[in-house]
């Protein structure tokens, strides 16, 4: 959950004679609700710079996919430097320049809102199309140098967030798996038959475990390393483990 004291003060609203609206608090306090219908430029959710959130036709506020993607990547930036357990409301609000109400509306737990984030981050390029050199030990290298999300640094940092968000919910995990891990592992997998396919190595009977080899090493190292691994790591799993278990005689 977010911080408890961030949450929207409970307010009933009132109308006043000249048809506009205001809003009563709790203690008796008296702010200005813009009248329905009225131009989001002049009323509604802004970043900062004046960009107003559309309103639905029927009086409600309409989602405005531009801020959810600011909101969204201001989200991925704070997890990648805080992790889960420290992330807050306001630290991504700041990021974004927009209210914190506003993120209450669209994700009314810090679940939800790393939820989004990791739809929003998509999957790996490499699930539509797969590095094809002609040399295996290159194109599975050529999986950790993507510039998917920034390049492999960049990236690495983003993921160590999402995966300390794992450790603090099923959904999360589920989501995390599905997105990310799961296409990485057919990556590996389809790379391997491939290669085995034309002859660069024997074909392995155990393909399916071989290609879960390095993202089960990621996943590891992201969850419960002291840092995020570096591309040395990912090239010592690369020979060491899935090209010498590829070998012949072993």
């Amino acid at each position: 959950m977010f911080e408890r004291d961030e949450r929207p003060t409970v307010s009933e609203t009132r109308r006043i004679g000249d048809g506009k609206s205001v809003s009563c608090d709790r203690s008796g306090g008296v702010q200005y609700r813009p009248p329905v219908g009225t131009a989001p430029e002049e009323h509604g959710d802004t970043l900062h710079g004046g960009r107003g959130e559309a309103r639905r036709g029927s009086g409600g506020r309409r989602r405005d996919a531009s801020l959810d993607a600011v909101i969204l990547s201001a989200a991925y930036d704070v997890l990648a430097d805080a992790g889960y357990e420290d992330m807050t409301i306001s630290a991504v609000a700041a990021r974004a320049g927009a209210g914190k109400a506003t993120l209450y509306r669209r994700w009314p737990t810090k679940e939800s809102l790393v939820l989004a984030v990791v739809a929003h981050i998509g999957r790996p390029p490499e699930e539509q199309e797969l590095p094809d050199t002609g040399d295996l030990r290159t194109d599975l290298l050529a999986l950790v140098d993507s510039a998917w999300l920034g390049g492999p640094a960049s990236r690495l940092r983003g993921l160590r967030g999402l995966t300390s968000a794992a450790l603090h919910s099923p959904r999360l995990a589920d989501a995390l798996r599905r997105q990310v891990v799961d296409p990485y592992t057919e990556a590996y997998r389809a790379l391997l038959q491939r290669a085995a396919d034309r002859g660069e190595i024997a074909p392995p009977t155990d393909i399916a475990v071989l290609a879960e080899v390095v993202p089960a090493l990621a996943t590891h190292w992201l969850m419960f390393g002291a840092t995020p691994p570096t591309r040395a790591s990912f090239e010592t799993a690369v020979d060491q483990v899935l090209l010498a278990a590829c070998r012949p005689g072993r």
